[in-house]
């Protein structure tokens, strides 16, 4: 039954407007008057041709051309100058908890002197660096 119905309903798409009382005429001049269907109908009167189904609704990639770059310099330093203030970071004291934690001799620690003292030393070492 249900197959039947939707067969009639692909031969006439107006069949369910006739059977509430509204024929084809009627409706498609309700459908004029709106501004959708003055906007559809001039447009169909420019066509005069059947709406054309699209092969994708998606765009297709497009291939540029590489900008062509002379030499290996330019290519890795580019034209835009990084800014040349270094800002040095926060001191940040949680990082040498975990590594006090491991006392002067930690089991790791093969050398003589103390792990502690060591650390603290390439602490103040990478902090000078990065003021230059």
């Amino acid at each position: 039954m249900y197959y039947l119905v939707a067969a009639e309903l692909d031969r006439d798409p107006f069949l369910p407007f006739e059977l509430r009382g509204l024929s084809r005429e009627n409706l498609l001049k309700e459908l004029a008057k709106s501004p959708l269907g003055q906007a559809l109908s001039a447009e169909l009167q420019l066509a005069k041709c059947a709406p054309q189904v699209a092969s994708s609704y998606h765009t297709r990639p497009q291939t540029l051309p590489a900008e062509s770059i002379a030499e290996l310099h330019d290519f890795w330093h580019g034209s835009k100058r990084l800014p040349q203030t270094n800002r040095c970071a926060p001191r940040n004291p949680s990082c040498r908890n975990s590594i006090r934690k491991q006392g002067d001799f930690p089991p790791f620690w093969p050398r003589d002197n103390s792990f502690l003292e060591a650390m603290e030393t390439l602490y103040n070492q990478v902090r000078v660096k990065g003021q230059l």
